[in-house]
This record gives C-alpha cells, structure tokens and sequence, in this order.
C-alpha cells in the first residue's frame, strides 16, 4: 500500500484544457501557440494531466480550467513530473499563480464531488 504525500487531496476530473507556455522553450516537437491536454485530476495545489507532447520538467504554462459545476479559473502551472503510461505521458504540476478565491472553487467542487453532486 502507498502511503500519500500529497497535503491537499485530489479530485478525479475529465477536463480538456489548453496549455500556453510562459518563457521560452515550448513544448518539444510542437510549434503551435497552445497544447491541447486531458486533465485527470486536481486539487487546491495542482493537476495531473494526460498528453502524447513531450513537456518539459520546469516549465512554466498558463490555463484556463472549467470544472464540472461550470465554475471556471485561471492559473499558472509548472510542470513537475512526468510518468510514461502507454502511448501518453501523465504529468504533475502545481499552481504557481492562483488565487484565494479560485482556490476556493476548487474546495466547493470538492465538497459537490464528495457529496455525490458534481458531475
């Protein structure tokens, strides 16, 4: 059994979400303004995501996320984690640049999603 590290706790979702990169250094291989990704889950801390790009540990992206409940937020990501899973790699990041309040969100779409509400 694993033991979980993680202080906030995460949030299964089926989200697609576009990626734009902040700096320089974008996404290996693509030439494009944005990246399509499939978001797996999230917390107040971050997400997880699913994509066939290479991105790069340390990145920087901005993003605009719509949860479930159309409640919808801004943030900067970075990219902290890669995992090769098949074909798609999973990615973990964390929000560098989120607020209280859309942080707050993410809490009552918890508390939606934990009481069987959120779709």
């Amino acid at each position: 059994m694993r033991i979980e590290k993680r202080r906030t706790k995460r949030i299964d979702v089926d989200v697609t979400v576009s990626l734009r990169q902040l700096g320089d250094g974008f996404v290996s291989g693509y030439s494009s303004d944005t990246v399509d990704v499939h978001v797996i889950d999230i917390s107040k801390g971050g997400i997880a995501f699913e994509s066939d790009y290479d991105f790069k540990i340390n990145s920087y992206y901005d993003t605009i996320i719509t949860l479930a409940n159309k409640e919808s937020f801004g943030a900067v990501i970075e990219v902290l984690r890669k995992d090769v899973h098949g074909a798609n790699n999973v990615y973990g990041c964390r929000f560098v640049g989120i607020n209280a309040d859309d942080q707050f969100k993410i809490d009552v779409y918890q508390l939606l999603h934990d009481n069987g509400e959120a779709q």
